[in-house]
């Protein structure tokens, strides 16, 4: 009698043992999964979302988030989605700007003739408001920003622009300038590109395509540079 008090005693005191064991096998499911979210990439973040259902019966759902989706929520980076909402819903001129997706990000392209007066780089006391507008936007986001100018093949030589690329990039440079002075936006995120006729969208032999190309394009770009 006493022997087997001792033995069903004995047993009651180990039970501990199967909860600690149990415990312990959940702590490495845990560390398995957090190493693999920081491992793999979508894909594969798919099937072992599948294989650990399977393997646990449960609806277990983990949410991958990549390295730059995480610095996005962090910093107010935009992507380009967010970013065609952002500017559609702060933009008068819709008319004059045309918001194009491009694999860099968001391109906010507004005529050459809309800001410059023919063979100019200054910006038109009108277009200020415009660019106002673009730049308010740009105010509440932390995305990179490169400025392009662009123009047709029409040769231009004067003393100040002995070509279209000096013209292209003084226009780039000058509204740069602007941002400069009416924002707070960092010169870090700034870039000035001037491309001359060598980026052209349109065709140059017929006057809707010189239009066309005779642009500045405000690219906002969907990831750091």
């Amino acid at each position: 009698m006493r022997q087997d008090y001792y033995t069903n005693s004995k047993d009651y005191i180990n039970r501990w043992v199967v909860s600690y064991a149990d415990f312990v096998t959940m702590l490495l499911a845990l560390f398995m999964v957090m190493y693999a979210v920081l491992q793999i990439d979508n894909q594969k973040m798919a099937a072992l979302q599948e294989r650990m259902q399977k393997t646990f019966s449960t609806n277990l759902k983990v949410e991958y988030v990549t390295k730059y989706q995480e610095n996005s929520l962090q910093n107010n980076t935009y992507g380009t989605e967010a970013l065609t909402k952002l500017f559609k819903d702060n933009l008068s001129q819709t008319k004059s700007i045309n918001l194009v997706k491009d694999p860099r990000g968001l391109i906010v392209r507004v005529n050459s003739n809309v800001i410059f007066d023919e063979g100019s780089a200054q910006i038109k006391p009108q277009a200020q408001k415009t660019i106002t507008e673009i730049v308010k936007v740009l105010t509440k986001i932390n995305n990179p920003v490169i400025i392009e100018g662009h123009s047709d093949s029409t040769p231009i030589k004067n003393k100040k622009f002995p070509s279209n690329w000096e013209l292209s990039t003084a226009r780039a440079t000058n509204i740069i300038s602007f941002i400069m002075k009416n924002s707070k936006i960092s010169p870090k995120r700034l870039c000035a590109v001037g491309y001359g006729e060598y980026m052209p969208i349109g065709d140059n032999t017929s006057i809707s395509g010189r239009m066309l190309n005779r642009r500045v394009d405000i690219i906002v770009l969907e990831k750091e540079k």
